[in-house]
């Protein structure tokens, strides 16, 4: 049920869909809170992205759940005391559990998690804060809240992904280490200091002058920071072992990215923790990479328990978090298309039809782009969401993919972008992909009125959860690209 809901346990929170007119929303906000809310008008996560669009407020395209705030960062009440929420589903017949359990085998899932840049020239980026993930966002600096089992194991499943990436990349990299004190009982040899009173104790007194009990620093790894992590890996596996029936332990990116950080880990100690250990560790320098990664820890920490029977339940709490349906849509149809015959970039394969390189970029110009020229106006590098090559004759088919709603006008923007694709990709066929409320559908290509010689087609589908439906990318295979004689 849309608008507000009766309040709980000292919290009210207002449910609407993604991209929806909120209509009633200001029935148990104060007047003067209307007046100091925080509306972007940008692409700032606050609120949701919440929004005025032709004199109405709408939601964005983020889901998930927050505290409502005002201009000021402060936290906004009902005339009754309640804290205020807003809670954001998806419209479309798509759910964010649903589609992290389909990506999750794909190919570039880690690439899919890490930050995408703007310049051409810029080599990719890991993941260096939570804030930089475009899919997931995390409120990390407020208090947790307290909600129902079905938001609760949600949102644990995202807090676990999230988590599960940044460790691999931080274990792609030295782990983080200290010089810290060890006493040992040496022979012939004297390292460090001699501790005199152990020394007699365990030597002297026994007759072994040839040995000297000594303590001195070394340099070590198993330390406090990677023991949480270690911790945190643990309960990670054993909510995802439990969450997806035991299919973890399959080759798929979960159970890979647990047995690569569980090899590179597997020297450190192991300890019982939660999620207050984290509180003080301070990072700078050349570990400031694993600030995200004690972050998320945290959380996993925090949101999941193993009691004492081995079974596994979360607390209830969760840090308030956003996530972009745009983006988390669009990995979704290239997972698709890769588990119904489109090949990935990865694949070398001289035949078929393959699907290009996830944030893979176009220079607007063949010139160096540092020349100083007026064409610096609109220099800079295209970024088509889906490209399909035939390996045989090198055609090219490019894709947009929206999380949109066709039936509601048409856009400027979307024809422009499409048709700057054709150009630049000499492509014949140009298209865009939406998410489907129910049933898969599929419109007859239309001509492009353009003076090329050549025809160029524009193709419009919407697509659903279809786990074993191939249907789309038939259609692509089959329609988009010339057959040889």
């Amino acid at each position: 049920m849309k608008g507000w809901q009766e309040p709980k346990d000292g919290k009210r929170i207002y449910l609407i869909t993604d991209n929806s007119r909120m209509d009633g929303f200001n029935d148990h906000i104060k007047s003067d809170d209307m007046e100091r809310l925080y509306i972007t008008y940008g692409e700032s996560k606050v609120n949701l992205g919440i929004h005025y669009y032709r004199n109405y407020l709408y939601s964005s395209n983020l889901v998930g759940i927050c505290r409502l705030k005002s201009r000021e960062n402060e936290i906004l009440y009902d005339v009754e005391g309640n804290e205020l929420l807003i809670k954001v589903i998806p419209r479309f017949n798509v759910k964010v559990v649903e589609l992290l359990n389909y990506i999750r085998e794909d190919d570039e899932f880690d690439r899919y998690m890490a930050p995408q840049t703007v310049s051409n020239r810029q080599k990719e980026k890991d993941i260096e804060s939570i804030d930089r993930n475009e899919i997931f966002y995390f409120f990390e600096n407020e208090n947790p809240l307290k909600v129902d089992d079905s938001t609760s194991n949600e949102n644990s499943i995202i807090t676990v992904t999230v988590f599960l990436i940044l460790l691999r990349l931080l274990c792609k990299r030295p782990l983080m280490g200290r010089m810290v004190k060890k006493e040992e009982n040496l022979t012939g040899k004297v390292k460090g200091k001699i501790v005199i009173e152990k020394n007699i104790s365990k030597n002297a007194m026994h007759g072994r002058n040839d040995r000297f009990y000594c303590q001195f620093l070394r340099f070590s790894d198993n330390i406090i920071e990677n023991q949480i992590l270690k911790a945190a890996l643990k309960k990670a596996k054993r909510f995802l072992v439990d969450y997806f029936a035991n299919s973890v332990d399959k080759d798929n990116n979960y159970a890979n990215m647990i047995s690569y950080c569980s090899n590179v880990l597997k020297h450190v100690s192991d300890i019982q923790c939660s999620g207050n250990i984290c509180n003080g560790l301070r990072f700078s320098g050349c570990y400031t990479y694993y600030k995200p990664v004690i972050i998320m820890a945290k959380m996993v920490l925090d949101d999941i328990s193993i009691e004492s029977t081995g079974d596994i339940s979360t607390t209830g709490y969760i840090i308030p978090y956003a996530i972009s349906m745009e983006k988390l849509f669009e990995i979704y149809v290239r997972a698709y298309l890769k588990k119904n015959g489109v090949a990935s970039y990865k694949n070398k394969s001289k035949t078929g039809i393959r699907l290009e390189k996830f944030d893979d970029k176009r220079d607007i110009f063949i010139e160096d782009e540092e020349l100083q020229n007026p064409g610096r106006y609109i220099s800079g590098s295209i970024k088509p969401d889906l490209i399909l090559t035939d390996q045989e004759s090198g055609e090219t088919v490019v894709f947009d993919v929206k999380y949109k709603d066709y039936t509601n006008g048409n856009s400027r923007n979307d024809r422009l972008q499409l048709l700057a694709y054709s150009m630049m990709l000499n492509a014949n066929n140009v298209g865009i992909i939406l998410p489907a409320q129910t049933d898969v559908e599929i419109f007859d290509a239309r001509r492009i009125n353009s003076m090329e010689n050549r025809d160029i087609k524009y193709h419009q589908v919407l697509l659903g959860m279809m786990k074993d439906n191939p249907v789309i990318a038939n259609y692509i295979k089959e329609n988009m690209f010339e057959k040889k004689d």
